[in-house]
C-alpha cells in the first residue's frame, strides 16, 4: 500500500531544512552588515571630531554663550593696536566687527600671529570679562606667497616689524 493509497491524497513535497550554503549564506550576509554598520560608525564619530566649532566675541560677550571657567574656542579677528607683550603673556583684543573682547594668551605665539590676523584661541572665560587663552592658533587663507627674486624669507624680526 502507498502513501497514496492511505490517505487518499497525494505525498507533500519534501522539503528540506535550511541547507548548508543557504545558512552560509546569511551568516555571510549579516557579517557584512555588521562590518560596514561599524565603519559607518567610525566614520560618523572621525567626522564629528575634526570639525572646529568657535564662538565669536558677540555670543560670549552679549549672548553669554560660555560662562567663567567654561573651557571654549573664541574666533575673530586681532584689532590692529592692541597687541602688548607684558613679561610671558600676550595681550591683545578680538573682534568679530561687532563686538570686542579683551584676550590674555600665555601659550605659544605662531609666527603668523599679527595685528589684523585671524586667530581661534582655545581658552576659558575669567571673571574678570577677559578671555584667558593657553592656545592660539593663526587662520589664514593658505595662500602661499614666496619672497621676492633675491630675498630671503622673513625672519620673526620681520614679522614683529609689521605689527608695530
Amino acid at each position: 500500500m502507498t502513501l497514496v493509497q492511505a490517505t487518499g491524497a497525494p505525498p507533500a513535497a519534501d522539503v528540506p531544512p535550511l541547507g548548508g550554503a543557504s545558512r552560509a549564506r546569511w551568516r555571510l550576509i549579516i557579517c557584512l552588515a555588521v562590518v560596514v554598520a561599524a565603519l559607518g560608525w567610525i566614520a560618523v564619530r572621525g567626522l564629528t571630531g575634526s570639525f572646529v566649532y568657535y564662538l565669536s566675541p558677540t555670543e560670549v560677550v552679549t549672548q553669554h554663550q560660555a560662562v567663567p571657567g567654561q573651557r571654549v574656542r573664541l574666533g575673530g579677528y586681532v584689532v590692529p593696536g592692541t597687541v602688548h607683550r607684558p613679561s610671558h603673556q600676550l595681550v591683545f583684543t578680538v573682534s568679530d566687527g561687532r563686538t570686542t573682547m579683551q584676550v590674555t594668551s600665555t601659550g605659544a605665539v605662531p609666527e603668523l600671529f599679527r595685528a589684523g590676523q585671524g586667530v581661534v584661541l582655545e581658552g576659558a572665560l575669567g571673571t574678570d570679562g577677559r578671555f584667558h587663552s593657553d592656545t592660539l592658533l593663526v587662520k589664514h587663507d593658505g595662500t602661499y606667497r614666496p619672497p621676492a627674486p633675491g630675498a630671503s624669507a622673513p625672519g620673526r624680526a620681520a614679522l614683529e616689524r609689521d605689527d608695530k
